[in-house]
């Protein structure tokens, strides 16, 4: 049960991506409402009494490609996502982002809007865009009209998300598509223009590798392991302030002796909303 998107590899079956922004609406009604509850899906982190901040009745949305795991929470926005297992969300990220387990993706992170082609006489939307009125108007006063070449641009692409991924606050992905691997660090206020490698520390304008979370050798361990298609439940024998080094020969020692499972837990899609 995974799926190998852009390279990075997620514990839930038939995750895609798609440049397409289809979301299915739905009203938050009371069984709507025990649905995300069954399925422990989380709109507010620590109210034990309401773990959901929507408004009665109140329009929601997910889209029609998401997969949300349990215990994941969506703290930001009205929307839902792709999103994996003990993730937590400060930010309306694009619906159709994709992001995998145990990440921390903090406030005001977003996509930016469309890059423009520059190679022509023009960066303007006229050379590409037959939905701009005033050009549609300006061309039939005046009795003209052009063959529209497309923008080369991938605008509005997915933003890719690994596993163990925390993304500082007021970050900024380019337009046209992002991968970041599992276990990196993006810097608050970074500008995200090329995909981040596993277990990267990058920041700045744009963003650049800073230094790497561990050294080479724990790294290729952590990838091979990849400690994240567990549930933490099974951790029993891990101290939370580990060494990493200590951490991989627990996990490895668990793995060896049969110990650990990997976590397949039931997930929600639009098609089970009312």
């Amino acid at each position: 049960m995974t799926s190998i998107i852009n390279g990075v590899t997620f514990f839930t079956d038939g995750l895609t991506t798609s440049m397409s922004h289809q979301r299915a609406n739905f009203k938050f009604t009371e069984e709507n409402e025990r649905i995300l509850k069954e399925h422990h899906i989380y709109t507010a982190p620590r109210n034990k009494t309401n773990i959901q901040r929507f408004k009665r009745n109140g329009v929601f949305q997910m889209g029609v490609n998401s997969i949300v795991e349990p215990y994941s929470m969506v703290l930001q926005g009205n929307w839902f996502m792709s999103i994996g297992a003990f993730t937590s969300t400060n930010s309306s990220l694009p619906v159709n982002s994709v992001v995998g387990r145990y990440s921390s993706i903090a406030h005001n992170v977003t996509r930016m809007f469309g890059n423009h082609p520059v190679d022509r006489f023009t960066t303007s939307m006229l050379t590409y865009d037959s939905q701009v009125t005033a050009f549609n108007d300006y061309l039939a006063e005046n009795d003209v009209s052009f063959d529209l070449v497309e923008n080369p641009n991938k605008n509005s692409s997915p933003i890719v998300i690994g596993n163990d991924v925390w993304v500082g606050q007021d970050v900024r992905f380019v337009s046209t598509g992002v991968t970041v691997g599992d276990g990196a660090i993006i810097a608050a206020g970074s500008l995200v223009t090329k995909d981040v490698p596993p277990y990267a520390v990058v920041g700045g304008v744009p963003a650049k590798v800073i230094k790497y979370r561990f050294p080479e050798k724990d790294i290729e361990k952590l990838m091979e392991l990849k400690w994240w298609q567990y549930g933490f439940a099974d951790f029993d024998t891990i101290r939370f302030d580990d060494p990493i080094d200590v951490f991989i020969e627990k996990i490895e020692e668990k793995v060896a002796n049969n110990e650990l499972e990997p976590y397949k837990p039931k997930v929600l899609t639009y098609k089970d909303l009312v």
